[in-house]
């Protein structure tokens, strides 16, 4: 697979996917100041990804998010999160954005989904792959 981006139509990249590991993990960069819409486009184009190839894990990067994501939360911990574990997906390690905003966001999501994901956060991507390849 090659990486998949999504772009604002101002043409904003906003999120990227890709395959690592050798298929051992998804991994999810969300860019930017973050809406429903686009939000609920990421969410959808990470379970096209599931769909073409079942993978247990997704590294979830908020590194440079900006601001909150409260509804995109309710969302990804409703709805999402039950698709995505359908497909596989039970370890989600989760790098918290490094503002408050976006941190109190993923409470909510987290709130909702760690009934269905093993759910870790970390402060950088290097030890969200540790874990993930643990």
């Amino acid at each position: 697979m090659h990486k998949k981006e999504l772009k604002k139509a101002n043409g904003d990249l906003f999120f990227e996917a890709d395959r690592k590991g050798a298929n051992s993990f998804i991994y999810v960069n969300w860019i930017g100041i973050q809406s429903i819409e686009t939000i609920m486009m990421g969410a959808n184009q990470i379970l096209s990804i599931l769909k073409q190839a079942p993978c247990a894990a997704i590294l979830n990067s908020n590194k440079e998010l900006i601001g909150p994501w409260d509804d995109g939360a309710l969302f990804m911990g409703g709805k999402w999160v039950l698709e995505a574990n359908t497909l596989g997906v039970v370890h989600f390690a989760h790098v918290l954005s490094p503002g408050i905003y976006g941190q109190r966001s993923f409470q909510k999501f987290y709130q909702l989904a760690h009934h269905y994901l093993q759910i870790e956060t970390f402060d950088t991507e290097n030890e969200a792959e540790a874990w993930l390849l643990s």
